[in-house]
C-alpha cells in the first residue's frame, strides 16, 4: 500500500492524515470513556452506523499485508535501501496508530487474530536479518516498538480475563498457529537477555580485567562458550551481530545496550501474557509447550513480576500483573524498612476490621515507599541517578582534557592551590570514611580469601609509600604557605602598599553615631540641614565670620581622616552617612569625589563663609534657593533609593563556585553515608563502649603516694577527696593523701588506648545522631505533613472548621502550618521519639565519659537495644508506665502515713546504736523516720519489725504486733508483690501479643483473612497464596507502581484502583475472598 508505483505517485497519499485521525481517536479514549469506547461500536441515534473497531481491524490486516510484502520483496536482498526504510517506516507509524483497547468481545469475534499471526510472522524473521547489520539498527527499534504495542494490545486483550474464558482461548489458539514464529521471538529475546549476566560475571571481566569496556571478537567468542549457556548457532549469531572498530575491538557495552532494553521491554509483557494465560487456562495442554520455550525467560522475569488479586468493577476478584524495578526489590530489605514493616505487623495484625485495618496499610504503604525512595537517594542507586550518570559519561570523556589543562591553569595561578584546600578540608572525613569501609567484616574477609604472600608484601609497600607521600605532601603545602606569607609581607611590598593607602575611614566608616535616635531615618545631610534651620538666616551670618577657623579645621580633619566633621558648642560631631546611599555613593565619599547627583551647594556655603559678611547678605537668597533645590533632589533621591531597597528587584542569582559546589556535593555524601551505616554505626558504638570497660577493670584504688612511689605504671588520676566528709570515720585523721583512681598496667599502652577509644565513641555517637537526623526525621516529617493534609483535604479541618481549645496538637498544626518552613523545619514530633532522646542521652553519656571514664559504663545498657528480646523485657517495665508510677506513689502513701503513726507513737524503738554507743535514733524528725521507712522497712523482708526493737514486755505490745503486721501486708504483700506483677504481667502480655502475631501472620491471609485449613487443601496452598496471590510487598510494589506511572498510561484495572486510591475508599482490596476460591470449580 505505502510501495510507490512507477509514476511517483503514492498509492496511500493520506497517510499522515489516517495516522493523526487514529491518535485523535485514542486520545478521545483516554482516561477509559467507556461511552465513547461504545461510540465506536455502535453510534446511537443514527441511522446508519458504522462499527468502527471492525473497520479499523481490516485496515490493520491490509496494512499487514503490506509490511509482509515488503518483507518478501526484501527477504532476498542483503541490505534494505534507504526508500524501503522510509516506505517500511511510514507503515509501522500507521500501524501503530491503533483504536482503543475496549470492545474486547468485538476485537475477539474479528479477523484480529489474522493480523497478529502475520505481524508476528514478521517481527521473527525481520528482526533476525536486520539485527546483522548496523546500518538497519534505526528500523529495528522501529520494528520492536510495534512488536512491544501489538504485545501491549494483547495484553489489553485479556484484562478481567475469567478462567477458560473466550479470548483467552482464541488466545492460545493463535500462539499455536504461529507456533514456530513465536518461538523464533522467544529464542531472540533469550539471546539478548542472557548477554546482561554474561558482561557481568567474573569470569567476563578477565578478558576485560581493566573495565574498559572493549575486547576482542575473538575473546568474546571464548567467553561466550565458556559460559556454556549459549549453544554454537546462538554464538555464530551473536558474533554476525557485532561490529568492530578500526583497532578491531568490540564496545561490548554499547553492544549489550543496544539490544538488552528493548528485549527487555518486550520481554517481560511476553512473560505477563504467557503467565495471564497459564493461570487463567490451567487445563489447556498446549501451553505447555509455550511454558517450556520460555521457560529461560519466565525465569529471568520472576522476581520483577509482581501480582496482586483486587475487586474489579464488576464485583469480581481479577488478577493483576505489573513490573517491580530492582531498586524497589533492593530497598526493600534496608534494614530501617524492615523494621518498620515488623513494627507494622505487631501493631495492626490484631487490631480492627478489615476495612479499618487496609487503611492502616495503605498508611503504612505510603510512610514506606518514601521510606524505600529516601534510602535510594541516600544509597545512591536511583535510576535517575543512574541514567543520568550515563548519559552524561560522554560528555565527562571529551571535557576531560579541557578541564584537566583548566586545572593545572588555576594551579599555576597560586601556591596554595585548590587541590591543597580540598585536601586539607576534606581529609578527615574522607579518610574516615575509607577507614569504616575498608574495615567492613564483609570486605575484610573477601580481601582475606583472596591475599597471598605477595599481597601482603605489596600492601605493606602501598601503605608505606603512600604514608610517605602523604607526609611529604602536607610538609610541602605548609612550607608552601610560609613562603607565601614571608613572599606577601617582605618581598612584594603588597601589604605596605596597601597600608599606606588604606585611611581610618576606611575602618570605621561604616560604624553609626551611637547618638542617633533614628537611625533608619533619612540622610545625614537632611538632618543636618533640620538642625541648621533652626536659626534664622541672619543668626547663621553672623556666625560665619565665626566658623571660618571651625570650618578650615574642619576641612583639616575630613582631608586626613577622610570623615565629616561638625563643631557643635566647641565640640566636634562625627555626622555619619546617608544609610539609604548606595555603595558606589558611599565609595565616591571615601575618595573626595562627588555624585553627578549632588551639587556644590556646600562648598559654595563655605565660600561664603569666608568671604566679608556684606557678601554674605547678598548672596543669602542665592544660597537659601540652591539649598531648596538640593535639599528637593536628595529627597527624591531618598525616595528612589528607599522604594529601590524595598522593592527586592529580581537579579539572578550568583552562581556559586565551583569550590562551594565541591563542599557542597562532598556534605551530602558524607551525610548520606551516615545515615547509609547508622546500624553499623551503633553497632561499632557498642564495640568501643565494651572495649572501654575492658580497660576499667584494670582500674583500682589507692593513694597518691603510693602512685608517686610506682613511676613505671601508668596511672588516670581522678581526686576523689571532695565526696568524702572531713568527719568521715571511714577516713583516718592522721591520713593526708588523697584516695585515686589508679590504672594499673604494665605495658603503657592502656591510657593512650582508652583515651582515642573515648574520643572515637564521641565521634561515633555525634556521628549516629546526624544519621538518624537524615534517616528518619525526614520520614517521620512526611507522616506529619501527610496527616495534617489529610485532615485538611477529607475533613475540612483549618479550612472550614477550626479545632476545639482544648485540641494542644491541633492548635499547634494550626499555628505551624502558615509558616513558610512548615514543613520541613517541623522538629516537634521527632525531638519527642523515645529514639532520638535515646540517642540524645547516649550523646550526653559519652561526652561525661571524658570527665570520669566510669560513665561509659552505662552505654553497655545499649546491648538490650540491639536484641529483639531483650528489648522485650525492657519494654515491660515501660509497658505499663502510668500504672508502675501510681502504684509506687499509692507506695510512697502508705509508707508516709505509717511514719507519722511510727513517729507519733513508736519513737523509742527506733533506736539503732549498739550497745555502750551513743544514741543513733531514726525517728525523731519526720524526714528522717520517712527515709528510715523508705529504704530499709520497704526492702526488709519481714517488713519494718525486722528493723526495729522487739516490742515484747512494753506497754503498746498489741498496738506494736498491729502495725508490724499491717505494714508487711499492705506494704510487702501487697504493694510490692503488686509491683512486681505488673512487670511480669507486661512480659507475659508482650510476650503472647508476639506468638499471636506470628501465629496470625502463619495460619491467616493478612489481605483477605482466609485461613491456611481451606488453602492446604492444595500442597503448599497457603504459601503460594502469601507469597504470590496476596503478597503484602507486591502490593505496596503496585501502589508504588501505580503513583510513579503516568495517569494516561494507566490500563483500566490501573486506573479503577487509583481512583479508589484517591477517593481513599478501600473496596478493592479482596477482603475475605479471592481468586482461587471465586474459581475453585474451574480451577480443581
Amino acid at each position: 500500500m505505502i510501495i510507490e508505483e512507477s509514476s511517483g505517485e503514492k498509492v496511500m497519499p493520506d497517510e499522515k492524515l489516517t495516522c493523526d485521525l487514529f491518535r485523535f481517536l485514542q486520545l478521545l479514549c483516554e482516561g477509559h470513556n467507556s461511552d465513547f469506547q461504545n461510540y465506536l461500536r455502535t453510534q446511537t441515534g443514527n441511522n446508519t452506523t458504522v462499527n468502527i473497531i471492525i473497520s479499523t481491524v481490516d485496515y490493520l490486516l491490509r496494512v499487514q499485508e503490506s509490511i509482509s510484502d515488503f518483507y518478501w520483496y526484501y527477504s532476498g536482498k542483503d541490505v534494505i535501501d534507504e526508500h524501503g526504510q522510509r516506505n517500511f517506516s511510514k507503515a509501522i507509524n500507521v500501524a501503530k496508530q491503533g483504536p482503543c483497547t475496549g470492545n474486547q468481545q468485538s476485537l475477539a469475534h474479528s479477523r484480529l487474530w489474522d493480523a497478529v499471526v502475520g505481524f508476528l510472522h514478521v517481527f521473527a524473521h525481520m528482526q533476525m536479518k536486520l539485527s546483522q547489520d548496523s546500518s538497519q539498527i534505526e528500523l529495528l527499534k522501529e520494528l520492536m516498538d510495534l512488536q512491544k504495542e501489538m504485545v501491549v494490545m494483547l495484553l489489553s486483550m485479556l484484562e478481567g480475563n475469567v478462567v477458560n474464558g473466550t479470548i483467552g482461548k482464541q488466545m492460545v489458539d493463535m500462539l499455536v498457529e504461529s507456533s514456530s514464529n513465536v518461538e523464533m521471538i522467544l529464542k531472540f529475546f533469550d539471546m539478548f537477555l542472557k548477554l546482561k549476566d554474561l558482561t557481568s560475571s567474573d569470569a567476563f571481566k578477565e578478558y576485560d580485567p581493566d573495565g574498559k569496556g572493549r575486547i576482542s571478537k575473538k575473546d568474546f567468542q571464548k567467553a561466550m562458550e565458556a559460559y556454556k549457556r549459549y549453544s554454537q548457532s546462538e554464538t555464530q549469531f551473536l558474533l554476525s551481530c557485532t561490529e568492530t572498530d578500526e583497532s578491531e575491538l568490540l564496545d561490548y557495552e554499547a553492544f549489550v545496550d543496544r539490544f538488552h532494553e528493548p528485549a527487555k521491554d518486550i520481554g517481560f509483557n511476553i512473560a505477563v501474557l504467557l503467565t495471564n494465560l497459564s493461570e487463567h487456562m490451567p487445563h489447556d495442554s498446549r501451553l505447555g509447550t509455550f511454558l517450556q520455550l520460555a521457560e529461560c525467560v519466565l525465569s529471568y522475569f520472576q522476581p520483577y513480576l509482581g501480582r496482586i488479586e483486587i475487586l474489579g468493577s464488576g464485583k469480581r476478584i481479577e488478577r493483576v500483573y505489573f513490573e517491580i524495578s530492582e531498586s524497589s526489590r533492593t530497598q526493600w530489605e534496608k534494614p530501617q524498612v524492615k523494621e518498620s514493616k515488623r513494627q507494622f505487623i505487631f501493631d495492626v495484625v490484631n487490631e480492627g476490621d478489615g476495612k479499618e485495618k487496609m487503611e492502616m496499610f495503605v498508611n503504612f504503604c505510603e510512610d514506606t515507599i518514601f521510606e524505600m525512595q529516601l534510602a535510594a537517594q541516600i544509597s545512591g542507586t536511583d535510576t535517575g541517578e543512574r541514567s543520568a550518570g550515563k548519559e552524561t559519561e560522554v560528555e565527562e570523556e571529551k571535557d576531560r582534557g579541557k578541564n584537566d589543562e583548566e586545572e593545572g591553569e588555576r594551579s599555576k595561578m597560586g601556591l596554595f592551590s585548590m587541590s591543597t584546600i580540598w585536601l586539607i578540608v576534606f581529609a578527615l572525613p574522607y579518610g574516615l570514611m575509607m577507614l569504616m569501609s575498608m574495615l567492613s567484616v564483609k570486605n575484610l574477609k573477601k580481601q582475606i580469601k583472596k591475599t597471598t604472600l605477595r599481597d601482603l608484601v605489596m600492601i605493606f609497600g602501598s601503605f608505606l609509600r603512600a604514608m610517605i607521600m602523604g607526609l611529604v605532601h602536607f610538609v610541602c603545602s605548609v612550607v608552601r604557605f610560609f613562603l607565601y606569607v614571608l613572599y606577601v609581607v617582605f618581598v612584594s611590598g603588597g601589604l605596605i602598599e596597601g597600608a599606606k593607602k588604606m585611611r581610618v575611614f576606611d575602618l570605621f566608616g561604616g560604624i553609626l553615631d551611637p547618638t542617633l535616635d533614628e537611625v533608619t531615618g533619612g540622610s545625614g545631610g537632611y538632618r543636618e540641614r533640620r538642625y541648621s534651620t533652626r536659626s534664622s538666616s541672619r543668626e547663621e551670618l553672623r556666625g560665619l565670620g565665626q566658623s571660618t577657623v571651625s570650618s578650615r579645621d574642619t576641612n583639616v580633619l575630613s582631608d586626613i581622616f577622610g570623615l565629616r566633621v561638625r563643631r557643635e558648642g566647641g565640640q566636634y560631631r562625627l555626622i555619619t552617612h546617608d544609610l539609604t546611599a548606595s555603595l558606589t555613593d558611599l565609595f565616591n565619599a571615601a575618595t573626595g569625589q562627588q555624585s553627578p547627583a549632588e551639587p556644590n551647594g556646600k562648598h559654595q556655603v563655605e565660600g561664603t563663609r569666608e568671604g566679608d559678611s556684606e557678601e554674605g547678605e547678598e548672596k543669602v537668597s542665592e544660597l537659601e534657593k540652591a539649598e531648596r533645590e538640593d535639599s528637593e533632589k536628595k529627597d527624591v533621591e531618598a525616595k528612589w533609593r528607599v522604594r529601590r531597597c524595598s522593592s527586592k528587584p529580581e537579579e539572578p542569582e550568583p552562581q556559586e563556585s565551583a569550590f562551594w559546589e565541591m563542599i557542597t556535593t562532598h556534605q551530602k555524601k558524607l551525610l548520606n553515608y551516615f545515615a547509609r551505616n547508622f546500624y553499623n554505626m551503633r553497632m561499632l558504638a557498642l564495640f568501643v563502649a565494651f572495649a572501654i570497660n575492658f580497660i576499667l577493670l584494670f582500674y583500682k584504688v589507692s593513694s597518691s603516694s603510693s602512685v608517686s612511689d610506682e613511676e613505671e605504671k601508668v596511672a588516670v588520676l581522678y581526686d576523689s577527696s571532695g565526696d568524702l566528709d572531713e568527719e568521715d570515720p571511714l577516713v583516718d585523721d592522721n591520713t593526708s593523701d588523697s584516695m585515686q583512681f589508679v590504672l594499673e598496667e604494665s605495658t603503657g599502652y592502656m591510657e593512650p588506648s582508652l583515651c582515642f577509644l573515648s574520643i572515637a565513641h564521641t565521634l561515633i555517637s555525634f556521628c549516629c545522631i546526624i544519621g538518624y537526623y537524615c534517616l528518619k526525621v525526614p520520614l517521620v516529617i512526611f507522616k506529619r505533613e501527610k496527616d495534617v493534609a489529610r485532615k485538611m483535604e477529607f475533613d475540612g479541618l483549618y479550612v472550614t472548621e477550626q479545632p476545639p481549645d482544648e485540641d494542644i496538637k491541633g492548635q499547634w498544626d494550626r499555628l505551624v502550618i502558615t509558616t513558610q518552613s512548615f514543613p520541613s523545619n517541623y522538629w516537634d514530633k521527632f525531638v519527642k521519639r523515645k529514639s532520638f532522646l535515646y540517642l540524645a542521652w547516649y550523646m550526653t553519656m559519652s561526652v561525661l565519659g571524658h570527665y570520669n571514664n566510669f560513665f561509659f559504663a552505662a552505654h553497655l545498657l545499649d546491648i538490650a537495644m540491639g536484641f529483639k528480646t531483650l528489648r522485650t523485657i525492657l519494654t515491660s517495665v515501660t509497658h505499663n508506665g502510668k500504672q508502675l508510677v501510681l502504684t509506687l506513689g499509692l507506695l510512697a502513701v502508705v509508707v508516709y502515713l505509717y511514719t507519722v503513726v511510727a513517729f507519733n507513737f513508736f519513737r523509742k524503738f527506733y533506736n539503732k546504736s549498739e550497745d555502750g554507743e551513743a544514741l543513733d535514733m531514726k525517728c525523731d524528725d519526720m524526714l528522717t523516720c520517712y527515709m528510715f521507712h523508705m529504704y530499709v522497712g520497704v526492702r526488709a523482708g519481714g517488713g519494718i519489725g525486722d528493723e526495729i526493737e522487739d516490742p515484747a514486755g512494753d506497754e503498746f505490745e498489741v498496738v506494736r504486733i498491729i502495725f508490724d503486721i499491717t505494714f508487711f501486708f499492705f506494704v510487702i504483700v501487697i504493694l510490692l508483690a503488686i509491683i512486681q506483677g505488673l512487670i511480669i504481667d507486661a512480659f507475659g502480655e508482650l510476650r503472647d501479643q508476639q506468638e499471636q502475631v506470628k501465629e496470625d501472620m502463619e495460619t491467616k491471609c493478612f489481605i483477605c483473612g482466609i485461613g491456611n485449613d481451606y488453602l492446604d487443601n492444595v500442597p503448599h496452598g497457603f504459601e503460594t497464596h502469601t507469597l504470590q496471590e496476596h503478597n503484602l510487598a507486591n502490593y505496596l510494589f503496585f501502589v508504588m507502581y501505580l503513583i510513579n506511572k503516568d495517569e494516561t498510561e494507566h490500563t483500566g484495572q490501573e486506573s479503577y484502583v487509583w481512583k479508589m486510591y484517591q477517593e481513599r475508599c478501600w473496596e478493592f482490596f479482596p477482603v475475605g475472598d479471592c481468586f482461587r476460591k471465586q474459581y475453585e470449580d474451574q480451577l480443581s
